[in-house]
């Protein structure tokens, strides 16, 4: 059995000050938005966004009457063919790399808990690499644990798999607990996970 949630609700104990929350579309620590346009929400590097910029406002130089780049320029396509800002091949490299690493880079802080033979795991992806994350339990079992989110192969972000220890054969019943998991680098958490809380009867 497979339960999900995605990022949802209010900020708890952040321990960066002034972090901010943005949504699924917040970047990971180290990245902020490229904002080649007004709504280009791809995380980079500062540098990457400053030089962004300098290549918006170079671009008139760039740019023949006809609306094609001078010689050693090309369209950067950021956003497809839709930009025809003229950088260089490098920086045309970069965007494409960029929007490549986009999923990777965002703080969507998505959580899920599976059951396999009466054992409880809670997974979770999108998080800051090798930042802590509090992992909150509440309802029929009031625990907490904090863990370090890692990179794992075909997990966006720092991700991690919890085993709490809540095992052993119950019978079936409706959720009577739930988790949720705060990114304790930004306080972004997820949304509450349900999931069927019972003890040992064998």
């Amino acid at each position: 059995m497979v339960i999900a949630a995605g990022a949802g609700g209010a900020l708890i104990a952040p321990s960066t000050a002034g972090a901010q929350d943005y949504g699924p579309n917040t970047c990971r620590q180290g990245y902020v938005w490229r904002e080649a346009r007004a709504g280009d929400l791809v995380c980079v590097t500062p540098q990457t966004r400053a030089d962004t910029a300098d290549d918006n406002a170079l671009a008139p130089g760039r740019t023949l009457p006809n609306g094609y780049c001078k010689q050693g320029y090309v369209w950067r396509e950021a956003w497809g063919s839709d930009d025809l800002t003229c950088v260089t091949p490098q920086t045309r490299a970069q965007a494409r790399y960029d929007n490549s690493r986009a999923d990777d880079r965002r703080l969507a802080v998505r959580l899920w808990v599976t059951t396999e033979n009466g054992t409880l795991k809670v997974s979770g992806d999108h998080f800051n690499v090798n930042g802590q994350v509090r992992l909150v339990f509440s309802g029929a079992v009031s625990k907490s644990w904090t863990i370090t989110a890692t990179r794992h192969s075909g997990y966006a972000g720092g991700s991690f798999g919890f085993v709490p220890g809540f095992t052993g054969p119950c019978a079936p019943g409706n959720p009577n607990a739930q988790v949720r998991a705060i990114d304790l680098t930004s306080g972004r958490r997820t949304a509450a996970v349900p999931f069927v809380y019972c003890v040992r009867f064998d």
